[in-house]
Parts: structure tokens; C-alpha cells; sequence
């Protein structure tokens, strides 16, 4: 019976690690995603000390399978901030769909693109996440948006 019972905490262990490996940290870390209705208009978030991340997908409407811009504008104090570290990276909320972290380039007064694809989930999910981190002058900040693909 005591062997039954260490198989048995050995499989949920494994379980445990399995699950923490697949689901993304953001799903663990205690993070407030905004939801955000992307198919009508940009997302935006303020943090503490000013800042403005604002968070866009076009073409609209957000298609999965499709090539989109993705499109994050940063200002502080009003002003657009154009030597930003600008990472976005996209999940699905508690299902693993792979890396999807597209390159963003600074264009022009704050705003930063990049290209990539929404890939369609198998089980018919169609919610997202988007991670934007941002680095300037020595700070960091960090906006989640969940938005809906059609």
C-alpha cells in the first residue's frame, strides 16, 4: 500500500511540474490582464509613474491565420518615448500555442510595429493575451491586454 501511495504523489509531482512547464507565467503570477475589445479599438493602460502603453491589431477585424501589424505607441507625460525596449508577446491564457513573440521596431514618435500571425487553436478558443514589456531609461513596464480573434 505504501509503494501505491509513493507511485501516486510521484504522478502528481509530475503532473505538477508538467502543468507549471505548459501553462505561461502570467497565468501564475497574479497579473491583472485588461480586457480589451481589440476589434474596435486600441487597448490602452497607464502605469504609476505617467507612462502609456497603448496596444493595437490591424487589419481589423482581427483574423487568426492571417499576417497582422501589431502596433504598441508609448508615451511619458504626453510626450512619445522613441528609444523603447518594446517586447510583445502573444498567448493564450492557460493553453501553451507555442512561442509567438513578434519583433517590434520603432517607426516614429512612439510607436513601435512588428508582424506576425494569430494562430487558430484546435479546440475553437479564440482568447488571447498580449504581454508588452517596455524598457526606457532604466525603468521597466509591463501592460497585459486579453482581446477576442474572429
Amino acid at each position: 500500500m505504501k509503494r501505491f501511495y509513493n507511485t501516486l504523489l510521484a504522478g502528481c509531482l509530475f503532473l505538477v511540474i508538467a502543468i507549471a512547464l505548459i501553462v505561461p507565467p502570467a497565468a501564475f503570477a497574479g497579473e491583472n490582464p485588461q480586457q480589451c475589445d481589440i476589434q474596435k479599438a486600441s487597448c490602452i493602460a497607464r502605469t504609476s509613474d505617467g507612462a502609456s502603453i497603448e496596444f493595437d491589431v490591424l487589419p481589423k477585424p482581427v483574423l487568426a491565420m492571417i499576417e497582422s501589424t501589431f502596433v504598441v505607441m508609448v508615451t511619458s507625460n504626453g510626450k512619445p518615448v522613441p528609444d523603447a525596449q518594446v517586447r510583445l508577446d502573444l498567448s493564450m491564457p492557460h493553453m501553451f500555442m507555442g512561442k509567438n513573440q513578434p519583433v517590434m521596431k520603432h517607426v516614429k514618435d512612439g510607436r513601435y510595429e512588428g508582424k506576425g500571425i494569430i494562430t487558430r487553436c484546435a479546440s475553437g478558443r479564440k482568447t488571447w493575451q498580449a504581454d508588452v514589456t517596455l524598457g526606457s531609461n532604466g525603468k521597466t513596464a509591463h501592460a497585459s491586454f486579453v482581446f477576442e480573434v474572429k
